[in-house]
Order: structure tokens, then sequence, then C-alpha cells
């Protein structure tokens, strides 16, 4: 089976708008026999309110076992002597732990560790109880660090944007779940297998992520974050927008009767 392991914001939807061409792909690599995995930094939803706004953008199935948030991957970084967990974020976090049994408090002082994602709501008494607990001796774990995110409005502070405020006033790196990271990659292992496909729109996640795993091929989207690329160098592929990336994916990986490999926009990094 095809595995493509699919970033969403900048990729398949930009804010609340579907990209041009995004359903009509989705479609042809489901004919195809192949399986999307969407991978998300973004904290702020848990998996099945991701895969509800992917049906509803794109008119395409997609189930929560198909997605994998960084609160998922943060979550199985925790140890027992963590907990209770504070937590700078939504629900996409809080929701998440408590799926997982996992104590949460709103009292940073008796906290054992600090979880930090996406938030707009975030305010300077929220930042210095977090810094507060971190000086403390909780451990202090980031669902991701991803500097800004692309939304309708264009790009606006990401998750990466708060952790940094607090790694400053608290004097402490936080431990990061997120793509490119190693609790990512191990929670994607569990959901794929064989040839794997990885599609995005940031060099320094997505493809980052796909280098890490030898075997993953990588494929950068432009026109999210990342506007120009270099095949060989940033990505094994370099493509203008999501239906390019399943045309080159299904052109490489599957040929029926009539059908002939697609032509490949840019040499690979390696055969």
């Amino acid at each position: 089976m095809i595995h493509v392991v699919c970033d969403l914001d900048g990729v398949i939807y930009r804010g609340s708008r579907v990209l041009d061409g995004v359903p009509g792909a989705m479609a042809r690599l489901n004919t195809a026999g192949g399986r999307l995995v969407f991978v998300t930094n973004n904290s702020t939803r848990t998996p099945a309110q991701v895969a509800t706004r992917v049906e509803e953008l794109t008119g395409v199935g997609c189930r929560a076992e198909d997605v994998c948030t960084s609160p998922e991957a943060a979550v199985g970084m925790l140890r027992l002597e963590d907990a209770p967990t504070f937590v700078v974020g939504e629900g996409g976090i809080t929701d998440v732990l408590a799926g997982a049994g996992w104590p949460v408090t709103t009292d940073a002082v008796t906290a054992n560790s600090v979880m930090v994602g996406l938030t707009p709501r975030i305010d300077y008494d929220w930042l210095a109880a977090a810094a507060d607990a971190v000086r403390r001796g909780a451990r202090f774990i980031a669902t991701n660090i991803d500097p800004t995110y692309p939304t309708e409005r264009g790009l606006l502070p990401g998750a990466g944007s708060i952790v940094a405020a607090i790694e400053v006033a608290a004097g402490a790196r936080a431990e990061v779940a997120g793509k490119p990271h190693r609790p990512m990659i191990d929670l994607v292992r569990s959901r794929v297998e064989g040839r794997v496909w990885v599609v995005g729109d940031r060099v320094d996640t997505d493809m980052a992520m796909a280098a890490a795993e030898l075997e993953w091929t990588s494929i950068l989207v432009l026109g999210g974050v990342t506007a120009g690329g270099k095949p060989g160098v940033d990505a094994d592929y370099v493509v203008d927008g999501f239906p390019a990336a399943i045309d080159l994916i299904l052109g490489r990986s599957w040929s029926g009767p009539g059908r002939s490999p697609a032509p490949p926009p840019s040499e690979p990094r390696h055969p």
C-alpha cells in the first residue's frame, strides 16, 4: 500500500479554505489504494476534530486514526512522575490528556510538568505561571516549536513563539514532541508501513522528519510557508501543490494497465 504522510495547514487547506485541486487529488489516491495519514504540529484540535474538519472542507472521508497530532506525541513522552500537568494551550492538548487518563492541573504551583502548545488566548499571567513552574523544576514539554502557521490572513505566530517566551523567562529549554522530533516520528511509524512518502510545506519540520527516516521520500509543496525550494537539498522533490505531489507519487509508486509513470518535476535526492 502507498502511505502518504501529509501536513495540513498550507498543504490541504489554509484557514477554512481548502486549496485548489485537493479533493480530487485525495480521491485519486484513494482510488489507487493509497492511504493518507495526516500529521500536524497544530495542537489546537484533537485527532477526531481534525478528521471532521478535513472531511467537511474536502468532502473526502477521514478517520481519527488517520490523524497524528503533536499533543498525541507529547502524551507519549510523559512519565508517572510528571503528573499532574499544567497546560498552556487549547483543547487539542487537554482533551488528549484527558483521553489518556492523565491528570491536569490549573494550579501551576502543583504541576510536575508543563505542556505548551498554540493558543490565541495567551496572556502575561499564563506565561508567568508556566515559567514559574519550570523554574521550580517542572518538566517542560513543547508540543511543537513552529514559529508561525499559515492562515487566510497570512502567517500568524505559532506555538514556537509562546514556547520561546517561556524558555527565556524560565531559563530552560523545552523538550519537543512534534515534527521533526523523535516522539512524532515514533507515533507516525506506528501508523504506517512499507513505502512512505512525506508531503509538507516546511523544510524544518516536514522535510526534516522525512530526512530522519532514510527510507521515507520527501516532497516539498510550495505556497504554504515555503515560497521556494531546491530539489536534492531541501527535499527529494519540490512541487507546486498537493495535487502535483499526488500525481508524482502515483506515477512513481503504481503503474496499472495503460498507465505510464509520470515524469518527475525534479531530480530525486536519492533513487
